[in-house]
């Protein structure tokens, strides 16, 4: 039966599009080694009570409250937003420091599916350090708002120069949940077979994707309801279609990224995890499909966004230190 769906999946794959013949030929090439025993073993068991919903929970509700506190009319309770989203910075970066350099799993490592696989230390590394760093810039950040005693007037709607309450609710709570997901994603991945918390890793991690996955679909549609600010004028014509392309690019990958690890999930077998409920697999598995959407979800895309969402970060703060338009940030943040 199922080198039957392999054999099927690889006939469907000549018959494609150039694209998807690429995509495939890409995965052969990179996924050799993938099998079914990719992800998860068969005999992982949730946590008694499914305590690892509560720890989903306990994120999203803190990264929904920072977003809140962080757009508040009254300066003071600004100032605690961000120190709660510094909080959660240092709370990533201590997670990496004091409990998984200790694991030992950095050294030893779930064997490699790829060569690709052996960079994810180092993405751990570096994603920790930006955490550390961007908690840090925060508790400086709310030091120098504490100073400041302005109220913040903000509607609900987008203005012509600066983002409204919804829109900087859904975009905070979409960047702080990413910080949460994106390491904890990866940190799956390493873990060896066998280790007892494994599965939670990843019903945390699904739980927040999917959750993500919701909040750019209203953001989409809230762009839709308000229209989104004007940028500076003072920004070069050529910067602000690059900054247009890296927010339409962001917005795709955010959609992609899900869908393509429900996908991918599937065809392997698991369960896509929404706290305590579980939704079965949706078709059958197969292995081909497997390296085909696995390539996409694990390395392509990933590895895009991070470029994506790097550049997006370091084009801002060049405009807002560098180049001196203040409106840049001042479109979300004031």
């Amino acid at each position: 039966m199922f080198s039957h769906l392999v054999h099927h999946s690889t006939v469907a794959s000549q018959r494609s599009t150039p694209v998807r013949r690429l995509l495939f030929a890409l995965a052969c090439v990179a996924l050799p080694s993938v099998g079914l025993g990719a992800q998860l073993s068969d005999n992982a068991e949730r946590l008694p009570g499914n305590d690892e919903s509560w720890i989903a929970l306990v994120i999203v509700v803190g990264s929904v409250f920072a977003a809140w506190f962080l757009n508040h009319r009254a300066p003071a309770v600004r100032v605690f937003g961000t120190i709660l989203a510094a909080i959660g910075c240092l709370a990533v970066a201590g997670w990496f420091f004091f409990y998984v350099l200790g694991t030992g799993f950095l050294e030893n490592p779930k064997p490699n599916e790829t060569p690709l696989d052996s960079a994810k230390p180092a993405l751990l590394w570096l994603q920790s350090a930006v955490a550390l760093i961007a908690g840090l810039g925060l508790l400086l950040v709310a030091y120098r708002q504490s100073g400041a005693g302005a109220e913040l007037d903000l509607g609900s709607q987008n203005e012509t120069d600066r983002y409204g309450r919804v829109s900087r609710m859904l975009h905070w709570t979409i960047a702080i949940l990413f910080i949460a997901m994106i390491p904890m994603g990866i940190y799956a991945t390493i873990i060896p077979e066998g280790v007892p918390y494994r599965l939670e890793y990843y019903v945390v991690h699904k739980t927040i994707g999917v959750i993500i996955f919701a909040l750019v679909i209203l953001r989409l549609a809230w762009n839709f309801r308000s229209r989104r600010p004007k940028m500076a004028t003072t920004i070069k014509p050529v910067e602000r279609k690059l900054a247009h392309g890296a927010h339409v690019t962001l917005y795709f990958l955010m959609i992609a990224l899900p869908i393509t690890g429900f996908i991918m999930t599937t065809y392997f077998g698991a369960p896509t995890y929404f706290f305590a409920w579980e939704m079965a697999p949706l078709w059958e598995p197969s292995e081909t499909a497997i390296k085909l959407w696995g390539l996409l979800h694990k390395y392509l895309l990933p590895y895009l966004i991070y470029v994506i969402l790097g550049a997006h970060i370091l084009g801002a703060l060049k405009h807002q230190f560098v180049d001196k338009h203040g409106g840049v940030l001042n479109r979300m943040v004031s």
